[in-house]
């Protein structure tokens, strides 16, 4: 989730609602520091006012997430986004953070793209051959990361 982007439509659709950053945070229950560090994409609301901002808003959680409108046939993905996206902020909230969230987002495309990849092949001796050629490691080695790779992706 880009925290820039939903404070942008946050304050967005607070001005289109006529409300002020007080009167938005006192329906809300809290400060307009708070709004403020919203819309500034410092923080991201607490998920237990989610509900009530959106139906202040006269927005969907799907577009509060997206940071903007959403049309009826870009709904679905939009939603289906989100949701990945919130699963790996979780994902990386339970992790020991040694790396940025951006890098472990890419490090999972890269292993479901991987675990893909790996499926096309026929047989689990084509694929270790194609892992041992690709990266230079051992058979072994390649064989541990394909049982590791199709565990993880059945």
């Amino acid at each position: 989730m880009n925290q820039k982007k939903i404070g942008a439509f946050i304050s967005e659709c607070r001005k289109r609602k006529k409300l002020t950053q007080l009167e938005l945070a006192e329906k809300l229950g809290v400060t307009d520091r708070s709004v403020s560090n919203w819309e500034n994409g410092v923080c991201l609301p607490d998920a237990s006012l989610y509900r009530l901002l959106c139906d202040i808003l006269q927005i969907s959680i799907n577009e509060l997430f997206a940071g903007e409108f959403v049309c009826d046939e870009d709904y679905k993905k939009v939603a289906d986004d989100n949701l990945l996206i919130l699963l790996e902020h979780r994902l990386y909230d339970t992790s020991s953070k040694e790396i940025t969230f951006d890098e472990f987002h890419n490090a999972l495309k890269r292993m479901s793209e991987t675990a893909l990849l790996l499926k096309r092949f026929e047989d689990k001796k084509e694929a270790i051959t194609y892992l041992v050629n690709e990266t230079g490691l051992s058979e072994e080695e390649c064989a541990s990361a394909y049982d590791i790779y199709i565990k993880m992706f059945n």
